[in-house]
């Protein structure tokens, strides 16, 4: 996703607060990766998943 194309591109931090960083979501630790299994009522999915592949590209 383009940030040019994002929802999120003009969004206040309470906003993204609210709508990415508070979800009621299930997070088990496995030995190689961190599973985050959200609610099916979600309506950021998309957005948070594509968040989380453009983070695992990162550079450590």
């Amino acid at each position: 996703m383009r940030p040019k194309a994002s929802l999120w591109r003009e969004a206040q931090f309470d906003t993204l607060r609210l709508g990415l960083i508070k979800v009621a979501a299930r997070v088990t630790e496995m030995v190689t990766r961190i599973k985050v299994s959200l609610p099916t009522s979600f309506p950021y999915q998309e957005s948070l998943a594509g968040l989380a592949a453009r983070t695992v590209k990162l550079p450590p």
